[in-house]
């Protein structure tokens, strides 16, 4: 009777569990990733929605906020929206140390956008979840070049016509955008990937950028080398999930 298995019985094994493992980990990691990062994305918008809420409650509607003067921005972030965030670390300039607030972030193309020339330092903030939060009014928004080929000349329904978000008073005007980078300065530091932007609208909701769109803005600003802005977007369209392959539109651009 045989007893035990031979050598290369016991090798045949390992190379078999080998190739199994080979082709489920990665799958594995990336459904993992995934999972984490739209949990972050829904809990991020649940946040900035509420602190948003309770700063309309002491501190009036949004078209009433300081847009229009020279350091308004930070005033928002700082005086109004910040205190009804749960706020681990403040970025602060020149002091902050680069490793927490100013590092490089890579657009859905490839190409480096520093997140210093698109948010100023004083409108980032670090959350006690590991979040960075970063704000900035909509003209800046939309008129940055932010080197992926897009100067901002984008054919929005909601680009305002004013930077006081006090235009029209049209619900959907956007006023601000919020720039969540779901995992702070921990890799990939990547748009559409771990980081995503919401639109602040003059209706005080806080909603991905690009939804009051439509489809067609969403589609083409969340692609293989678009600039990914409507990636936040482009997930809550499809139910808060992601599609890599028979998509009813194009593909999710990146994995997880």
């Amino acid at each position: 009777m045989k007893k035990g298995f031979t050598l290369v019985e016991v090798f045949l094994t390992l190379a078999v569990i080998g190739v199994i493992a080979a082709i489920t980990i990665p799958t594995m990691i990336h459904e993992t990733n995934k999972k984490h990062t739209i949990e972050q994305l829904k809990k991020s918008a649940a946040t900035l929605n509420q602190a948003i809420y309770n700063s309309t409650i002491t501190s009036g509607t949004i078209n009433t906020w300081t847009w229009q003067t020279e350091s308004g921005i930070e005033n928002i972030l700082q005086n109004t929206i910040m205190p009804r965030l749960s706020v681990g670390y403040i970025c602060n300039g020149e002091v902050t140390p680069s490793r927490q607030c100013s590092y490089a972030v890579k657009g859905l193309d490839g190409s480096d956008l520093e997140i210093n020339s698109m948010f100023k330092a004083k409108t980032r903030v670090l959350l006690n979840d590991g979040s960075l939060v970063a704000f900035t009014d909509a003209n800046s928004f939309l008129s940055e070049d932010d080197g992926s080929g897009d100067s901002g000349d984008d054919d929005t329904v909601d680009k305002p016509t004013g930077s006081s978000c006090n235009w029209g008073g049209d619900l959907k005007a956007l006023c601000g955008v919020f720039m969540v980078d779901v995992n702070g300065n921990k890799k990939p530091n990547m748009v559409g990937k771990d980081i995503f932007y919401y639109g602040l609208y003059f209706s005080g909701s806080v909603l991905p950028y690009g939804v009051n769109e439509g489809d067609e803005f969403i589609e083409e600003n969340c692609t293989a080398g678009s600039n990914g802005k409507t990636c936040a977007a482009k997930i809550t369209q499809n139910s808060w999930d992601v599609c890599y392959s028979n998509c009813d539109g194009s593909p999710y651009p990146v994995r997880f």
